[in-house]
């Protein structure tokens, strides 16, 4: 008996000992990982495509699944060498390329130049090499859409897109090579030194934070502020654009550095160049640097009442808790992250990013996570949006939609919607809305449309479509959203508003007189405004307001709290501010004419909220700058803390629901591009030059043809014969409403608010300019130099010069009334 309970005791020993140090052993291991992965989620398998340009394997281009026709075509600029043999190179990773074909469009996509099939190509250890061997049918130096399509085994039809262009000027090499030299020589201090000529620090520069570099930062903020760090990998090299002696480029690549402890920090870097060519040197017009470290999740990180993201840009960072406070969820540069405060847990809900592959696929960064709700429970809602870099969707452009199961610890998709905008453009409309409400339903906005979907059945109704930018409004936690009924800029005979968590609407209207304009948000309260039918404001034959003689905010519940109305005295245009409404005043001077009256603000009592960025707070470090962290209310004790992500994610209960409005509106828009980047779009041609002009851009249709380019004009013209030159443009000129393309192919114009220098622009590229002067007449410019502008009487046929400082102040007195055209071929 003694014998058999020796036995037992020394088996139930050796039991316990192999537990312990399974859980030991675990336990290293988890806090080993650094980047932890989805073993369900499929890896990435698309190949990336690069082209071979001025001797650098550059432009990396990622597979599409679906036909994004032209609206990705930004992404990259190939210039083609003389003879037009483009040569690409394929990262195939599996060998599965079947068949190379591709075509060669207009940008407006109405013209096919060449469709051309690649019967050879050269398989080798790194992937496919083959040449494009495209016709002698393009015109110089003008863009075009090229979009090559690759067969593979395994997964279908690819589709990769790039803007191509054919040109004798060899300048983009210098300046790619200028680009890659300045980001190489950051990384040694004496070798920076010789960068400082390029520099134009400025003393009200934000030099507080290592997140955002510029060219007016400091020499220590470009030479990373003393730290440390290497370069990871390969830099990335992408022509953006190139007009003539301009040339945009961006490079993407990897830094680490050793932390504190045993934490290693990992950024991802981009840089972005605007250069200016010379035969005397490279001029720097612009630079930025943007750095985001990827939070790992190492213990060490979690600490006191905070949780360490390190280096970032307060942009790639959103937060959300649930009704408790318990549970925090955190996106960080891509990544999903919740934190149960009560038990110490932290979860890596969502990541593209894999320990599989080279980081090229799964670490692309043309997607966001917006989180949409968190339970008490743990439950997270969410969605991810734009490029599919993984998973059962890959190579697709779109928005899908997880549930988190904290109780499952698993994370299920419930829907994806295939989206033919880029990334930019969709991340505009899903940072205006998207919200989960209380009644179970995901009100979201995707090109100019919103739409309700049923998260029980998956079925989805049309709430709003046709929207203009001003005839709608989104409370700043997305709760309510109000919309005018017509596609009338200026205001409609009914407005909606809708409670997005309860699915109430109210109409606002009244009598038949009055029109109704969505104006914005305090908090929850919405602000809008009554204009009478004929209080409208022409200016030279174009409508240039609807001036309102109320305002009147309403309460959730319905409750008118604040009316503005002052006798004889009219709105033309009010900005909201937080809890401050600015009113700009105009008062009547004639039929449907008006004058500048004062400025008015209206302040309000209302609460606000801090928003995505609730929670999360930053302290300066001495060495590493402005670092941000998510704010705890109960301290966490590194060693306590646990790390997991979920067991799966499951797709079995996904559908594809296809989003389509009942119609779509025929808004013309502007988009604005420079640095590489895409800044914003806009209905006014105005105010989409603005915000081009600083970033030396350019302003495209929406079919991406260039309509304005600050830099791509020539240093002089002059129309001998401006009324035959323009005769197109002036036929269309008497009558002219509003922007839009004539029968006759001239895209018209209304440039009101731009400035002499900014419309000189159409002048050199064949188009003369109609200035109206307060009367209602108009001059033709002409013609300009470096010192005069021409200026053509078309009532006396008579032309003069006029100093540019001297026309630039005059036609500014008459208001900068312009009316351009753009010869579309």
């Amino acid at each position: 008996m003694n014998r058999l309970m020796k036995k037992i005791g020394i088996l139930s020993a050796v039991f316990v000992t192999a537990i312990a140090v399974y859980f030991v052993w675990n336990q290293k291991n988890t806090e080993k990982s650094d980047v932890m992965v989805y073993t369900s989620m499929d890896e990435a398998s698309l190949p990336v495509v690069y082209s071979d340009m001025y001797g650098r394997k550059m432009n990396l281009l990622h597979g599409y699944t679906q036909d994004m026709k032209q609206t990705v075509s930004r992404e990259a600029l190939t210039v083609l060498p003389p003879n037009r043999s483009m040569n690409i190179q394929i990262s195939d990773y599996k060998g599965s390329i079947q068949g190379i074909e591709y075509e060669v469009r207009s940008m407006d996509l109405g013209r096919l130049v060449e469709r051309t099939t690649i019967d050879q190509w050269d398989q080798g250890e790194e992937g496919v090499t083959a040449t494009l061997p495209i016709q002698n049918l393009l015109a110089k130096d003008k863009e075009y859409l090229l979009i090559l399509s690759l067969d593979t085994s395994g997964n279908g039809k690819l589709l990769y897109y790039t803007r191509i262009v054919w040109t004798d000027s060899t300048n983009a090499k210098d300046m790619i090579d200028f680009a890659v030299d300045f980001t190489t020589k950051t990384f040694d201090y004496d070798q920076a030194r010789q960068l400082t000529t390029y520099l134009e620090t400025s003393e009200g520069e934000d030099n507080s934070s290592l997140g955002h570099v510029t060219i007016r930062s400091s020499f220590t903020q470009l030479t990373w502020g003393g730290l440390s760090v290497k370069p990871v990998g390969d830099i990335r090299v992408t022509l953006k654009d190139l007009n003539g002696i301009m040339c945009s480029v961006r490079l993407d690549y990897e830094v680490s550095r050793d932390g504190e402890g045993d934490i290693q920090e990992l950024y991802e870097v981009e840089d972005s160049f605007t250069m200016k060519w010379d035969s005397r040197r490279i001029y720097l017009m612009d630079f930025e640097r943007d750095t985001n470290q990827i939070f790992s999740g190492q213990k060490g990180l979690f600490s006191g009442k905070r949780i360490m993201l390190g280096i970032s840009n307060q942009d790639e960072i959103r937060t959300a808790k649930s009704p408790s406070g318990d549970f925090l969820a955190y996106a960080v540069n891509r990544d999903l992250w919740t934190y149960d405060q009560s038990r110490e847990h932290a979860v890596k809900v969502f990541s593209f990013r894999s320990g599989e592959d080279d980081g090229l696929r799964s670490g692309y960064d043309q997607h966001d996570i917006k989180i949409l709700s968190v339970k008490d429970n743990g439950d997270v809602d969410f969605l991810v949006y734009g490029y599919m870099n993984r998973g059962i969707h890959e190579g697709g452009l779109g928005v899908a939609m997880y549930q988190y199961s904290s109780q499952d610890n698993a994370t299920t998709e419930r829907f994806f919607t295939p989206v033919t905008r880029s990334f930019d453009m969709l991340k505009e409309d899903i940072g205006q809305l998207a919200h989960v409400g209380s009644n179970g339903m995901l009100y979201l906005m995707a090109d100019r449309a919103v739409y309700g979907i049923d998260l029980n059945s998956n079925e989805y109704m049309v709430l709003a479509d046709s929207l203009v930018v001003g005839g709608y409004a989104v409370s700043s936690s997305e709760r309510r959203f109000a919309w005018q009924e017509s596609s009338d800029f200026y205001g409609a005979g009914v407005v909606h508003l809708m409670d997005l968590d309860t699915g109430v609407k109210r109409e606002i209207t009244g009598g038949e007189d009055n029109i109704y304009r969505p104006l914005g948000f305090v908090g929850d309260d919405f602000i809008y405004g009554i204009a009478r039918k004929g209080d409208v404001w022409v200016q030279n034959g174009r409508t240039k307001d609807a001036p309102m003689y109320r305002i009147e905010i309403m309460d959730q519940g319905g409750n008118i709290v604040k009316e503005y109305e002052n006798e004889n005295v009219y709105i033309a245009d009010v900005s909201v501010d937080a809890s401050r409404i600015h009113l700009t005043q105009v008062v009547k001077s004639g039929d449907q004419s008006y004058v500048s009256s004062k400025q008015d603000t209206i302040v309000c009592n209302q609460e606000l909220t801090g928003g995505e960025m609730e929670g999360i707070g930053w302290y300066a470090s001495e060495d590493r700058r402005k670092l941000y962290f998510v704010q705890l209310e109960k301290e966490a004790a590194s060693k306590d803390v646990r790390i997991t992500v979920p067991k799966k994610v499951a797709y079995e209960t996904t559908e594809v629901v296809e989003l389509k409005s009942n119609g779509r509106t025929q808004e013309n828009r502007f988009y604005a591009y420079g640095g590489g980047c895409y800044l914003g779009s806009s209905r006014s041609f105005t105010d989409a030059l603005a915000l081009a002009y600083d970033k030396m851009g350019v302003v495209t249709d929406k079919n991406q043809e260039i309509v304005w380019n600050r830099v791509n004009r020539p240093p002089s013209r002059n129309m001998k014969e401006p009324l035959k030159t323009g005769a197109a443009f002036l036929r269309n000129l008497e009558g002219f409403t509003e922007n839009g393309i004539t029968g006759d192919g001239v895209l018209m114009l209304d440039a009101r608010g731009c400035t002499l220098n900014q419309v000189l622009y159409f002048i050199g590229h064949g188009c003369p300019v109609a200035a109206y002067n307060l009367q209602g007449g108009y001059l033709l410019l002409s013609g300009y130099d470096s010192y005069n502008v021409t200026v053509y009487n078309p009532v006396s046929g008579e032309s003069q010069k006029m100093g540019l400082n001297d026309a630039s102040a005059y036609f500014a007195g008459q208001g900068n009334d312009f009316v351009c055209g753009v010869f579309m071929e």
